[in-house]
C-alpha cells in the first residue's frame, strides 16, 4: 500500500438529490460486505457528484493499493494522448514503426501488428495469462525481450487472448516514442490535468512532484498493464473523464471519440464474462452497456455514460489464483452485479 496525501476533491450530494435510493444502496453494501470479505472501498460518482462513498478498514481515502489490470484502461489512455499529441499516428500504425533498431528476428516476430491489436488482445501472441510461460516471462531480466522472442501464432487479429504480454509491449514502446519514463508521461500528460498529484510531505513544500507509483520491469519500462497504484477517488475521476470523452477543465486529453472507439466492441473477448474494446471490458446490465476495467482480486472502475456514471470498487488482491478461480463471489463471476444492484436497482424510479 502507497499513502497519496492529496486527496482528490469532489462536491457531494445526497443519493436522494441523484434520483438513488440511500437504503437500497446501504442494503447492497452490506449484501456485498457479506460476499466478498476483501472488500476495500465503493465509490459512486453521478451527474459529477460523489453520491456514495464507503472504506473498509484498513483503506481509506488516501490508501493507494494495486490497481492490478485496471493499469490496462489506464494504458488506453495513455494511448490516447500520444495519438492526440502526434506520438503515434493512429490505432493502425504498426508496431514497428515504433521499435527501431530492434533486432530483426523480433522485427519479424511482430511482423503485421498494430497498436491496435495490442489494444484489443489480438497480437497472435499465444501466451496464457497467469501460466508458467508467462510466469517465466516476469522472473527473466528483460520482460520485453522475454515477449519479442516469441513468435506469433495467430495471425494479428484472428483471436483475442487476453494477455499482460501485450500490455507491457505497448508500454515500451510509449516510452519509446515519449522519450520518457512512462509513469513520469502519465503523471504530466494524464493525472495533473485531472488535479492529481503524487507528492510526499517533506519534499511536497518544495514543489517537487513524483511520478504515479507504478512498478518497474528489470529492463526500466513500467509494467504495462499492471501494479500502479491508485486511491478510489483517483479513479473515480479517471472515470469521469471517459464520460466527458476526453476532455477536463477545457483541455482535450485524449482525441474526440476515443472514449466512443474504446467502449465499442473490438473483440469476443470472453463468453462467459463480456466483450472487450481498446483494453476495456464491455459489459451490458437491464439493457443498458456500460463499460469497465477490472483488476485481479476485484478492482473495478465502471462508466455508465447513459447514467452519467461512474463506480469504483477496490479489494485485497492478496488471494492466490487457485481462490480466484474458486470463488463464488458475485462481483468476480458477473460484472454486471454492481452496476446493477448500486444503479439500474437503486434508482427512486425502479420498481
Amino acid at each position: 500500500m502507497r499513502r497519496i496525501e492529496d486527496a482528490v476533491p469532489f462536491a457531494v450530494m445526497e443519493p436522494k438529490a441523484a434520483q438513488l435510493d440511500a437504503l437500497r444502496l446501504n442494503e447492497a453494501f452490506e449484501t456485498l460486505l457479506q460476499t466478498f470479505p476483501g472488500l476495500y472501498s465503493l465509490l459512486i460518482v453521478k451527474d459529477d457528484q460523489l453520491v456514495f462513498e464507503r472504506y473498509v478498514p484498513p483503506a481509506g481515502p488516501t490508501s493507494a493499493y494495486s490497481i492490478k489490470s485496471i493499469t490496462k484502461s489506464v494504458m488506453n489512455a495513455l494511448v490516447g494522448i500520444a495519438i492526440q499529441e502526434g506520438l503515434i499516428a493512429s490505432v493502425d500504425q504498426p508496431i514497428s514503426d515504433l521499435a527501431s533498431k530492434l533486432p530483426k528476428k523480433w522485427l519479424a516476430n511482430i511482423d503485421g501488428v498494430t497498436v491496435k491489436h495490442l489494444l484489443t488482445m489480438t497480437h497472435g501472441i499465444h501466451v496464457e495469462e497467469n501460466s508458467p510461460e508467462m510466469l517465466e516471462v516476469w522472473k527473466s531480466s528483460n520482460w520485453m525481450g522475454a515477449i519479442l522472442e516469441k513468435p506469433l501464432v495467430h495471425p494479428p487479429g484472428e483471436r483475442f487472448l487476453y494477455c499482460t504480454c501485450s500490455t507491457h509491449m505497448l508500454s515500451a514502446l510509449l516510452t519509446r516514442a515519449a522519450k520518457v519514463p512512462l509513469a513520469e508521461y502519465a503523471s504530466r500528460k494524464l493525472f495533473r490535468p485531472l488535479g492529481v498529484r503524487f507528492r510526499r510531505k517533506l519534499i511536497g513544500s518544495l514543489g517537487i512532484h513524483l511520478p504515479v507509483p507504478w512498478e518497474r520491469s528489470p529492463e526500466g519500462y513500467n509494467w504495462g498493464g499492471n501494479n500502479m497504484f491508485l486511491t478510489p477517488r483517483i479513479l473515480a475521476r479517471f472515470g469521469q473523464l471517459y464520460l466527458a470523452d476526453g476532455i477536463w477543465n477545457g483541455q482535450r486529453l485524449f482525441p474526440a471519440g476515443w472514449a466512443r472507439e474504446s467502449f465499442h466492441k473490438q473483440s469476443a473477448g470472453w463468453s462467459d464474462y463480456a466483450a472487450y474494446g481498446y483494453l476495456w471490458w464491455i459489459g451490458c446490465a437491464h439493457g443498458m452497456k456500460f463499460a469497465f476495467a477490472s483488476g485481479y482480486g476485484g478492482q473495478y472502475v465502471y462508466v455508465i455514460p447513459e447514467l452519467n456514471s461512474v463506480i469504483v470498487l477496490t479489494a485485497n488482491s492478496d488471494a492466490s489464483i487457485a481462490d480466484m478461480q474458486a470463488t463464488t463471489n458475485p462481483v468476480i463471476k458477473d460484472p454486471a452485479w454492481v452496476p446493477r444492484h448500486f444503479l439500474m436497482e437503486s434508482t427512486l424510479l425502479y420498481t
